[in-house]
């Protein structure tokens, strides 16, 4: 047996001898090298449908908050290959979000009002770029709109308007780009605001272990947004300043791994300089591959420092990029919130503790049940980006940093029904606050859960 790209196992039989070795280009059929050079245009339609449940998001069971949400999307996918050096891709997305079930005001923790968000129809272009690439020197460069994402999805994973010049020296890749998110509103029914934060990237990448990858990366956000008169901020971001080393890879069929190291330079939304602010993400997977079911254990660590003193003029929390979204599979085939379903916060002011356990019933049949162990590093009432409403610390008498926990569970299941293509996810947590989270009125938080089923085809 063997395992696929896909995550799924191809079992082979024997019916003739193979080459011990691989074809030339040269050795292959002339049909086949003039199928792949007149291959000019190429197009693709996929369709998918996301459900998106959310309850208590606020940790408190009396007030109305929770959402059910239905959103099918089509993509419609082309790529032109005009010359040899010149390639073009578009992909045109038409979305539409139903609410089943959702309160047109909700009243958070902290008093303010939160409104629903409109939900018209949408046709955008979701990527649109021209990539040249000549053929007598290792560069390329592309232009337009494209799809920025990074290997664990922790530096950022959005589309961006850019132009970005990619270079391939030996073992070497290295991009460096200027780019916005939403620098033009290309959505043909909606209407998009457009973004105001210019982005400066060089990422450069070594590839020259066979089944490692080591990375280093600088990456500027320069916020130009033009506040209210009155406001303390000098703008929404300010301009952060990200500088960083990873190294990952799949030494094995068996085992894979990740390190990842942050620092945090620039100013902070109120011109404060960050000052020693850093982050630390790293962990492994190992696979049972001859045992029944094949499990996998996954294990992770992870720290965002915090900011002890907010009063004065530094600021050592550390914050990702805002463009993150923190997807990673582990042992199965679905990608999911690694820091977790429910809670999803940015990887700030936190110590992570990650479990992990997965299992294949089935050859296409993926199951991931994974633990979070959450404590602040420094006193606070709220986590950056964290998807719970719920403020922390407010019983001065009674300050914590025991965050709580969180269970989730993945499931993926590819080819379903035995229709090729046709797919199956659902990622769902349950969270426990810990003493962090306690009432001044004396009574328990009550658990968060989230759950989030796809179907694509």
């Amino acid at each position: 047996m063997k395992e696929t790209g896909d995550g799924l196992t191809k079992i082979q039989v024997a019916q003739f001898q193979v080459p011990t070795t691989t074809p030339t280009v040269e050795e292959q059929a002339p049909t086949q090298q003039v199928l792949k050079k007149d291959l000019k245009f190429e197009y693709v339609l996929d369709t998918e449908v996301e459900i998106p449940y959310r309850r208590n998001a606020d940790l408190d069971s009396r007030l109305r908050d929770n959402s059910l949400i239905v959103m099918p999307s089509l993509f419609g996918r082309a790529t032109y290959r005009a010359k040899d050096w010149l390639e073009t891709k578009l992909l045109l997305t038409l979305e539409k979000q139903f609410a089943v079930h959702e309160e047109n005001i909700v009243t958070l923790p902290d008093g303010s009002l939160q409104r629903a968000d409109p939900k018209p129809w949408s046709l955008y272009i979701d990527e649109m770029y021209a990539r040249f690439k000549p053929s007598s020197v290792p560069i390329e460069f592309t232009l337009g709109r494209r799809n920025f994402e990074d290997a664990r999805r922790w530096l950022y994973d959005e589309t961006l308007d850019a132009a970005i010049l990619t270079l391939k020296p030996g073992d070497f890749h290295i991009e460096a780009s200027v780019s916005r998110l939403d620098w033009v509103d290309l959505d043909l029914i909606a209407e998009v605001p457009r973004g105001k934060i210019d982005n400066y990237l060089v990422y450069a990448e070594y590839r020259g272990i066979e089944d490692h990858k080591l990375a280093g990366y600088w990456f500027l956000r320069e916020d130009n947004t033009r506040l209210a008169p009155g406001s303390d901020a000098i703008s929404e971001e300010g301009e952060p300043q990200f500088m960083g080393f990873r190294a990952y890879g799949r030494p094995s069929d068996a085992f894979n791994y990740w390190t990842e190291f942050g620092y945090l330079g620039g100013k902070d939304e109120f011109a404060r300089d960050f000052s020693g602010a850093g982050a630390l993400d790293v962990g492994g997977t190992y696979r049972f591959l001859d045992a029944p079911l094949q499990p996998s254990v996954t294990l992770g660590f992870r720290y965002g420092s915090g900011d002890r003193n907010p009063d004065d003029n530094k600021n050592s929390e550390f914050r990702q990029t805002g463009l993150q979204t923190n997807e990673q599979r582990f042992g199965g085939v679905t990608q999911f919130i690694t820091y977790g379903e429910v809670f999803n916060p940015e990887l700030s002011n936190l110590k992570i503790f990650t479990a992990g356990l997965g299992l294949r019933p089935k050859a296409n049949f993926f199951i991931d049940l994974v633990y979070h162990r959450y404590w602040l590093n420094e006193f606070a009432d709220e986590v950056r980006g964290q998807a719970l409403t719920a403020e922390m610390n407010q019983l001065e008498s009674r300050l914590s940093t025991d965050v709580g926990s969180e269970l989730d569970i993945i499931l993926g299941i590819r080819n379903l029904f035995g229709v090729r293509g046709f797919g199956f996810e659902a990622r769902g947590g349950v969270f426990f606050p810990g003493a962090a989270f306690d009432r001044s009125d004396g009574r328990e938080p009550d658990l968060g859960t989230s759950v989030l089923i796809k179907f694509v085809y």
